[in-house]
């Protein structure tokens, strides 16, 4: 599939950007968004800009949607080809982060569904590559979520984000908090989802989540064995403009949206 390959090369010729600015991020611009937490860097849009140029020029028909300015609109046409990338995900960990858990996702969506997506970790390693009904890997090893069964044996990630956010997680996540084995809140919604495609996290949770922050890392779980939904249940769906997401191993899934308060 010529998706998939863009995508991988695309994030190979971005990684050592990526590493450098890292190493020396205390010289990197930085300005406010939404609110002080909300950060967006010049690497944010370095590379959103090389991936539009790029896109542009190789699928010039092609909607894309990314997390910074006029492309964080969704397509006309939710049935679109359309590309979905999140240059710096977990930006605040990229600027104010002693351990670098950050990512770059890209995905590659058709009639409304993802079908190819990467994700690459650029400090850390770990290469993320899917596409629909072909598996997904890290590294080259195909993955495969875990088959943990009790919620109290499971480790669940979190984001708290913004102030409202924070304020929807505790009155609806409450009950998942109070019943499962470990919580984490990593800061990188593609970091925290690809895990569970390792096995190595059982689910994740958020209130309110654009699709370029999960767009190819549902991919890569849900080829991995795992599953996706709404917080009631429905479809994840890229453009529905619908809030809310749990991405878990899929043995856990229907107890922790039982869990989850309307």
């Amino acid at each position: 599939m010529r998706e998939i390959d863009f995508i991988r090369g695309f994030l190979k010729e971005n990684i050592e950007y990526v590493q450098k600015k890292y190493t020396d991020k205390a010289a990197v611009t930085v300005s406010a968004k939404a609110h002080a937490s909300d950060l967006l860097t010049e690497v944010d849009l370095t590379i959103q800009k090389r991936f539009v140029d790029k896109v542009k020029k190789r699928f010039p028909d092609d909607a894309i949607v990314g997390e910074e300015g006029e492309f964080s609109r969704f397509p006309n046409d939710p049935k679109a080809r359309a590309w979905i990338i999140d240059p710096i995900d977990g930006t605040y960990n990229f600027i104010r982060g002693l351990h670098p858990i950050f990512g770059i996702s890209i995905a590659f969506a058709h009639k409304g569904e993802n079908v190819a997506g990467g994700v690459v970790l650029p400090i850390t390693g770990e290469f993320f590559l899917a596409e629909r009904g072909a598996g997904s890997f890290c590294n080259g090893k195909r993955l495969r979520v875990s088959n943990v069964k009790q919620l109290n044996a499971a480790r669940i990630d979190i984001d708290f984000s913004d102030l409202n956010d924070r304020k929807l997680m505790l009155q609806r996540g409450l009950d998942v908090f109070r019943n499962v084995g470990q919580l984490r809140c990593y800061g990188s919604a593609v970091a925290s989802i690809c895990q569970i495609a390792t096995g190595d996290t059982e689910g994740y949770l958020h209130m309110n989540l654009a699709p370029w922050d999960f767009a190819a890392s549902q991919l890569i779980v849900e080829e991995a064995g795992g599953r996706s939904s709404r917080l009631n249940g429905s479809p994840l769906r890229l453009f529905d403009a619908k809030q809310g997401i749990l991405i878990t191993n899929g043995v856990l899934h229907r107890e922790m949206l039982a869990m989850i308060k309307s």
